[in-house]
């Protein structure tokens, strides 16, 4: 028997070191692929111009073939960084100190007037310099490389994942050059049915779905990280390529896995950036709660500061709903799950996103924890958690839901469903990619 072909090129625009929620999907799977014998090689682009950085996540991928191609983002600031050669990424300025002094400023975060330049700036970012997206300055050099090493290491499977759009064309290209090789199209969210993922632009949309059914139709197998997603999948194409679309969820990196601890910490702990429309019912109701309890809640919020309090403070004008917030800055993956432990229950808040499987619920699922969550009835995250033994759910009603705290904070014992659990675990998502591919 011939020894199976273990080389998988990867290709995405997020990658370590950069921690945007969008890495660690595409991590984790390099990280344990190598461990489990395969040989995965990255490709990316060379430029990470919106987000914090971990050098640490490259600690892990030591042995991992990594390249990294040129990007311009198509903007003012990426056109200033190409010509004059002066760094203006976010994680250089943030070192440099330049949000300090806003953070130092509540009034600075109230909302301003925006200028007829900036009207005119974002009109032309949103209809023609993201179109499909912002990555697709990058496309050219991806494909030049990936071809290269398609051909010098004879790479059998190719791996992409969207969003961005970009990579689904640059995987289209891949496999039309190279008809043999194996191809795993991941969509780690639905694009083009949901508002919040593709854009409001008629044009650039009808682009964007262009993109999106042909890389399902040409894919040799398409990879969703919820449930919810592959059955949307199966309505939109009438079941036809539903035997080759498959549910993994994303895994929590078993390296980091911490167990939980009896003596918890009075807290309720949210984790990642705070979204406008999750809305803000989360702080009149636990400031309503702690006006009635000796034993108060504390929420702390551990995320991207600048970001997080930028958005309460432009939104919350009452000081007493946050006189028990706590905001606490972005922290590597290891200090966050001592932190997510530590509380007495985590906090998921999605108003419209009943699709969605989220990256801070695969955490809250793997580690057992409690999560008080403000979800649709019908949705990816009930579903998951309900499965899990692990939600509290709330309902919007104000009166139900103190009470509805006030039992879990004063007498419910939850007890999680270890073997569902273990399934958010990299180890078993990677196992689950194997088994797959290692059929086509």
């Amino acid at each position: 028997m011939l020894k199976q072909n273990k080389n998988i090129l990867i290709i995405t625009p997020f990658f370590a070191p950069e921690t945007h929620a969008a890495v660690f999907r595409a991590h984790k799977l390099v990280k344990y692929l190598k461990r489990e014998g395969w040989n995965p090689i990255t490709l990316t682009v060379d430029i990470n111009y919106n987000y914090n950085e971990d050098s640490k996540l490259l600690e892990d991928l030591k042995e991992v073939e990594i390249h990294r191609t040129k990007y311009v983002e198509p903007s003012l600031r990426g056109l200033y960084m190409w010509i004059t050669g002066k760094d203006r990424t976010f994680k250089t300025l943030k070192k440099q100190g330049a949000f300090s002094k806003e953070l130092a400023s509540e009034t600075n975060f109230r909302k301003s007037k925006v200028s007829l330049k900036q009207k005119v700036y974002h009109y032309l970012l949103e209809n023609w310099l993201n179109s499909p997206d912002r990555f697709w300055t990058w496309e050219k050099s991806a494909l030049k490389k990936a071809n290269q090493l398609i051909k010098e290491q004879n790479i059998q499977f190719l791996y992409t994942t969207m969003p961005p759009f970009t990579t689904g064309k640059i995987g289209l290209q891949l496999k039309k050059q190279n008809p043999s090789i194996k191809w795993i199209a991941d969509f780690r969210d639905p694009l083009t049915t949901v508002l919040r993922n593709h854009s409001e632009i008629e044009h650039v949309y009808l682009k964007q779905r262009k993109i999106k059914h042909k890389v399902v139709a040409n894919a040799d197998v398409v990879i969703t990280a919820s449930l919810a997603h592959k059955n949307i999948l199966h309505d939109i194409f009438k079941g036809k390529y539903f035997n080759k679309i498959h549910f993994i969820p994303t895994g929590l990196d078993d390296d980091l896995w911490v167990p939980n601890i009896e003596n918890k910490e009075n807290t309720i702990l949210y984790s990642g950036e705070y979204l406008i429309e999750n809305g803000f019912y989360i702080f009149d109701l636990i400031a309503q709660y702690n006006s009635n309890s000796s034993n108060k809640i504390q929420l702390k919020i551990i995320g991207n500061k600048e970001i997080n309090y930028k958005i309460i403070m432009e939104n919350i004008h009452e000081e007493q709903l946050l006189e028990n917030v706590e905001f606490l800055d972005h922290l590597p993956q290891n200090q966050l799950y001592k932190e997510i432990v530590k509380a007495k229950a985590c906090l998921l808040i999605s108003e419209g996103r009943w699709w969605c499987s989220f990256a801070k619920m695969v955490d809250y699922i793997a580690l057992h924890m409690p999560v008080i969550a403000l979800v649709p009835e019908i949705s990816e995250a009930k579903t998951q958690l309900s499965k899990a033994n692990l939600g509290v759910f709330l309902t919007n009603d104000l009166e139900q839901d103190l009470n509805i705290l006030k039992n879990f904070f004063q007498q419910t014992e939850i007890k999680p469903n270890s073997e569902f659990c273990a399934r958010y675990l990299a180890s078993n998502q990677v196992n689950s990619f194997i088994k797959i591919i290692s059929k086509l």
